[in-house]
């Protein structure tokens, strides 16, 4: 069983993925995630009658996104895997939305902040094509996908992820460094 955690934007999204059934709570939470994420989590369980030591892995988004929300959600995923003793993958925001669009092609997610953009791009075998970088302004003329998640896709995509340690799952930092190299 794999439990999916994505809490870089104002909606949270909590997944169960159970044999052949996905399980799926999404939640608006104009940057109050503390209060949400771990009570979503336990809903998720509850009602389908999931036990959370049937976990087996942890798939968790780990930015670029909110700070405080993208912290919250790899804490809380690092908590569980140390618990249970569980694999842990992580996935960034930008290819999340990448794997999950139904565009065919080359391909390019942009996330805006209040000053720039983070982008990537893949092909259509999901190989990247721009690795993932912080920029004022976007010269790049890939088609843009929609920030729409697909888990079942998110999850198949990571199904060929090595394991990371618990302790050694980090946020996602490339603003910094891309604004750097320019």
């Amino acid at each position: 069983m794999i439990l999916f955690i994505d809490t870089h934007s104002t909606l949270i999204t909590i997944a169960i993925k159970s044999e052949d059934k996905l399980y799926v709570d999404t939640k608006e939470s104009n940057f109050s995630h503390s209060i949400y994420v771990m009570p979503m989590i336990e809903s998720l369980f509850d009602k389908n009658n999931l036990s959370i030591s049937d976990l087996t892995k942890i798939v968790v988004v780990n930015g670029p996104g909110s700070f405080t929300g993208i912290r919250i959600g790899l804490s809380i995923a690092k908590t569980i895997a140390y618990a249970l003793n569980i694999e842990i993958n992580t996935i960034s925001s930008l290819t999340a939305y990448l794997i999950s669009s139904d565009l065919k092609g080359d391909r390019m997610c942009i996330i805006t902040d209040n000053k720039g953009m983070y982008i990537a791009a893949v092909n259509d075998k999901n190989e990247v094509i721009l690795d993932e970088m912080y920029i004022l302004e976007n010269k790049y003329n890939y088609p843009i996908v929609e920030k729409s998640l697909n888990i079942e896709k998110i999850l198949n995509y990571s199904s060929t992820f090595r394991s990371e340690n618990p302790h050694f799952v980090k946020a996602n930092y490339i603003k910094k460094i891309s604004v750097e190299e320019q």
